[in-house]
């Protein structure tokens, strides 16, 4: 009798079927990794943005020798991904407040707040 060489259709199934259930263990883990990375790196857009407007105060703050009135007499340096902000609030003593931040299409919040805004403290000036 002579050997038959290749594979059988059972053998052929059965490594589709291994296969097809190792993408599907695979699959969800990859695509939440993906997820925390984009999450990360937003947090961290928001955060970078928010340290420019930060050095822009302090940048305004030896110019004029005065505390800005509102964020609109500032020039902001910053040329990562797009930030929008709905509510920003600069206060004198207390700081900076971003709130309802949005990179893209995603809503970002700062987890390490109770209210999930950005705070960034005023520097006292000597």
């Amino acid at each position: 009798m002579k050997k038959k060489k290749g594979f059988t259709l059972i053998e052929l199934i059965a490594v589709l079927v291994i296969m097809a259930i190792i993408v599907l263990i695979v699959t969800p883990l990859v695509m939440s990794i993906i997820r925390k990375a984009r999450i990360s790196a937003d947090k961290r857009s928001v955060d970078a943005y928010g340290r420019s407007i930060d050095i822009a105060i302090a940048s305004y703050i030896l110019d004029h020798a005065d505390f800005p009135d509102s964020l609109d007499e500032l020039t902001i340096e910053y040329n990562g991904k797009e930030v929008v902000c709905g509510v920003m609030t600069l206060i004198e003593d207390t700081g900076v407040y971003l709130s309802e931040c949005r990179v893209g299409n995603y809503n970002v919040k700062d987890s390490s707040t109770n209210d999930g805004w950005y705070h960034y403290e005023a520097k006292k000036m000597n």
